[in-house]
């Protein structure tokens, strides 16, 4: 197989992996943004007007960066995957947060949350660190290409 196949394929493999996150990044955005609440019954719904417009904000970035990954110019495609790291770390950092806040019981004790809200949540923070790794694959994968480009005779 020729290379520039297989980076495509690869690539193709970066994108999948790091938009695997993503339905589940929708579903935190909820719970962020206090559109639903989490507590020992389950999900609760909280939010106004203002909460889910910002939820619905969040979702529509998440999802357009994650589309820019098939931008057919370059430096669009790295601003989309750095952007969208920085997404993903907040993400995740989110997710890991709420799960233990959650599974502890708060800073009171009063704080608790279902046992499938806590696994959903650690999962949501595991899928982010594998995806934020996805991000870096294909980040260096376009740096090669754009340095293969750069040393390849004119035609």
């Amino acid at each position: 197989m020729p290379r520039g196949e297989r980076t495509r394929s690869r690539r193709g493999l970066w994108r999948a992996l790091s938009a695997a996150p993503l339905p589940l990044l929708v579903g935190l955005w909820l719970v962020w943004r206090d559109v639903y609440t989490l507590d020992d019954t389950g999900l609760r719904r909280t939010g106004g007007t203002q909460s889910v417009v910002e939820w619905a904000l969040l979702s529509l970035v998440s999802v357009a960066l994650v589309v820019s990954f098939w931008a057919a110019n370059r430096s669009i495609r790295v601003l989309g995957y750095t952007l969208y790291a920085l997404l993903l770390s907040v993400a995740f950092g989110a997710a890991g947060v709420i799960a233990v806040m959650h599974a502890f019981g708060g800073p009171q004790g009063d704080l608790g949350g279902p046992a499938w809200a806590i696994a959903a949540l650690g999962l949501t923070s595991a899928l982010c660190a594998f995806a934020l790794l996805a991000v870096a694959a294909m980040i260096v994968e376009d740096i090669r290409a754009a340095g293969e480009e750069d040393a390849s005779p004119a035609e």
